[in-house]
């Protein structure tokens, strides 16, 4: 059952009026983990591109509530359940699910800078970093932890209520930058739901192309077409954005 096939839409469209009742967040992304896993590999992958196709006409769910999902997959929908639908998507011709289902490194491989920009925070531990970034104190600090971006910092950092969107933006969209500071910010209840954030690690070269797809859903067409355009980003996620953006612009050359 290819994307096109009328049972495939209409489960998307079915499954988008289920979701649409949900709160948005983790209680969506489960709703739809169960969705996926109840369907034969053949069926899952077909649901998952018509839920993309529904995403390049402007409706981003269920895709956005299905790429949530694989972020953290739910036990139901384990590892081999998820192997099969890429199989089947593979067999099947579905370039956009098995793009979304793929695992890659990131563009650019992060390595320790050399050089600290902080000369202060350099002297001091990862557990006294720790503890400052826990602490609801001056605005400017947290910031200069920020710009660190270690990941487990950035850990005690997103659960200081002082720390405002600004910040989590400009850690996501730091260069070089840990992928795993940027699944972090992803995973943080508080922030995933935020465009900017999606925006800034979507055009992060250091975040691993199997987090990236998984945000193009959430993305409006103008950053879709950009993202497509930008030479600095994987050809993986160049390639998705490029199918998702309005009129299905040619995919993005591949580079390494």
């Amino acid at each position: 059952m290819r994307a096109g096939h009328p049972a495939a839409t209409d489960q998307a469209r079915l499954l988008a009026q289920r979701l649409a009742a949900l709160e948005e967040g983790p209680i969506r992304a489960r709703a739809a983990a169960r969705a996926l896993s109840g369907l034969a590999p053949a069926s899952g992958a077909s649901l998952v591109a018509a839920a993309l196709q529904r995403a390049a006409a402007g409706q981003e769910e269920p895709a956005a509530s299905i790429g949530q999902a694989l972020l953290a997959p739910d036990p139901e929908l384990s590892y081999d359940a998820l192997a099969a639908v890429y199989t089947a998507a593979v067999e099947a011709g579905l370039d956009d699910v098995r793009q979304l289902l793929l695992s890659a490194p990131p563009r650019l491989a992060w390595q320790e800078p050399r050089d600290r920009a902080d000369a202060r925070l350099a002297r001091l531990t990862l557990g006294h970093k720790k503890a400052l970034a826990r602490r609801p104190g001056d605005p400017d600090l947290l910031a200069r932890l920020a710009a660190e971006a270690e990941p487990a910092v950035v850990g005690e950092l997103l659960r200081n209520p002082r720390l405002t969107e600004e910040l989590v933006v400009r850690i996501a969209a730091r260069r070089p930058c840990r992928p795993e500071t940027l699944r972090c910010l992803q995973d943080d209840r508080r922030w995933r739901t935020r465009p900017a954030l999606a925006r800034a690690i979507a055009h992060n070269p250091y975040a691993e192309p199997s987090l990236v797809v998984k945000l193009l859903p959430r993305l409006s067409p103008r950053e879709l077409s950009d993202l497509a355009g930008d030479g600095a980003l994987h050809w993986l996620v160049r390639a998705l954005a490029s199918r998702l953006a309005p009129g299905g612009a040619p995919a993005a050359a591949r580079s390494s």
